[in-house]
């Protein structure tokens, strides 16, 4: 399908006269360019099943809307939901782990809220962690790695100003994970497509977080250096009792993990194995895991992970461990885009990865880059045009998350802010007029944890570009089996949380936003 011819005809029908909202049904006979709409559906307000089997939430309470399914050439189903009292505002949710089907969940609390609500598997159908949709599909890993949602966003503006009339007043994105990945591809690759975007815990270093994270968290938990789900509570229980009080308050969590030097050698085994200790080759695993990996001439191929929230449903028996070698969240994620999409082999083995050969195409992540990082990888720091657009860019990642390391995060911001610099400053005062990063201190990969990791980043998106209020600080909730019991503000790096000193650490009311008094 040609894009353009989609550009078109969105120019054509923005410049119509407005029209009244029209019957859901005719939506179905909208003929556009590479667009084949297979159902146009007026679903009533009350319950609603969610379908597709990886949304098992059930019946959800919806108002009335308008269903629209379709494909857009070649392969990209969507779905896009108006509803009948619409607030002139258009949001695109994006996807996790490798896609492969509509974010169905993500869509209902936007349209409550009245947003025209959209999303994509992103050009095929298939489980998260099974790449072999890949394989022979050049134009579904192309769709996958970063048109697919460019394509989305020209179609449903155009499908939007057919049923209502009228173009969105504003065009958001939001996404976590590989829809972080999305949200920094459409901010760096195309400008224009949303004025604002939330980008949380972004893969967007995406060769290298699927080699030095993913594959190299896999190769570390084989052979002697498994360490059990079991043993995972005695190493969080010792991080946090050499680092937790680091910040001034002892409460579980570390507000900067960067500044915990725990050595989990003081965890090794006396004598043997036992369930209160680790083996020699279990510290040098966890060691791995905290320093990173690096090529032969010694530069860090990827950041580490951090040290804290370990523990947990969403920690490190979930994505680094799992039940038994080899089937942890990195070697389910890792694996098949490796051997789908770069290596283009099911028979394709981990362990034969070479992280050390020489540089050129026998270094395996020299070959990896040369062959899809230019698709795949969002790391261009210039964000001028974005900026230029009215553009505007809150992002976030969980200080203890066990997937993608926050420090990809952190470098990322700094590098945007470096390329914003004037006048030989670290360029955060020009940077923060348009794009804003919150570290969020014991949250793991896109919620959960020990932290408060519940917020609304979407309300502050709207705040910023709808109202021009910029959010200097996100208030985050911490909830237990459904009750809130902690909250904290969340504060644009480079500050943090610092408590005033008195009051309860547990209200956020009794902390401010200051730079750190540390490194």
């Amino acid at each position: 399908m040609s894009h353009s011819s989609i550009l078109a005809f969105a120019a054509l029908a923005f410049a119509a006269p407005s029209l009244a909202q029209q019957p859901c049904e005719n939506m179905k006979n909208l003929a556009l360019p590479g667009l084949t709409i297979n159902s146009a559906t007026s679903v009533p307000a009350g319950s609603f099943n969610l379908p597709a089997a990886r949304n098992r939430n059930g019946g959800v309470e919806v108002p009335d809307f308008c269903r629209v399914a379709g494909v857009i050439a070649p392969e990209i189903r969507f779905e896009l939901w108006m509803p009948a009292q619409w607030n002139r505002k258009f949001l695109v949710v994006g996807n996790g782990g490798l896609a492969g089907s509509v974010s169905y969940a993500a869509m209902v609390a936007p349209l409550r809220l009245g947003y025209a609500t959209s999303s994509t598997d992103t050009g095929h159908e298939g489980n998260s962690n099974d790449g072999s949709w890949a394989a022979g599909h050049f134009e579904r890993v192309v769709d996958f790695a970063h048109r697919a949602i460019h394509a989305l966003a020209e179609t449903d503006k155009a499908l939007v100003k057919a049923f209502y009339g009228n173009v969105p007043a504003h065009s958001y994105f939001t996404g976590c994970s590989a829809g972080g990945m999305q949200a920094m591809q459409e901010a760096q690759r195309y400008p224009r497509d949303f004025e604002g975007i939330v980008a949380g815990d972004p893969a967007n270093n995406w060769t290298h977080h699927y080699i030095g994270g993913h594959l190299w968290a896999a190769l570390a938990m084989t052979g002697d250096g498994y360490i059990p789900a079991s043993k995972v509570p005695l190493i969080a229980d010792a991080v946090n009792n050499a680092c937790d009080a680091l910040d001034g308050i002892k409460d579980g969590v570390l507000n900067d993990p960067r500044r915990c030097h725990f050595d989990p050698s003081t965890l090794a085994c006396k004598q043997g194995d036992g369930p209160t200790c680790l083996t020699s080759a279990q510290v040098e695993a966890v060691k791995k895991l905290w320093t990173g990996v690096r090529n032969a001439d010694g530069d860090q191929l990827y950041p580490p992970l951090m040290p804290g929230g370990e523990a947990g449903p969403g920690g490190w028996a979930n994505w680094i461990t799992g039940a038994e070698p080899g089937k942890g969240g990195h070697a389910n994620l890792g694996v098949p885009f490796l051997k789908f999409v770069v290596f283009d082999d099911p028979n394709w083995d981990y362990r034969t990865f070479k992280f050390d050969a020489p540089a050129g195409f026998d270094n395996d992540v020299d070959f990896a880059d040369a062959k899809v990082g230019a698709m795949f990888n969002a790391m261009n720091p210039d964000l001028t045009a974005f900026k230029a657009n009215g553009g505007k860019l809150i992002h976030y990642h969980g200080w203890s998350d066990p997937d993608i390391t926050p420090l990809n995060s952190v470098n990322y911001y700094e590098s945007v802010a470096r390329a914003m610099s004037q006048g030989g400053n670290h360029g955060y005062r020009e940077t923060r007029e348009f794009y804003r990063l919150f570290m969020v201190p014991g949250m793991q990969h896109c919620g959960g944890g020990p932290g408060p990791s519940s917020f609304n980043m979407l309300e502050a998106l709207d705040q910023w570009v709808d109202h021009g209020v910029a959010p200097d600080k996100i208030i985050a909730s911490h909830l237990t089996n459904g009750t809130v019991d902690r909250t904290r503000p969340l504060c644009p790096y480079p500050m943090e949380a610092q408590w005033t000193g008195t009051g309860s650490t547990d209200k956020a009311e009794n902390f401010v936003c200051a730079l750190p008094s540390v490194p």
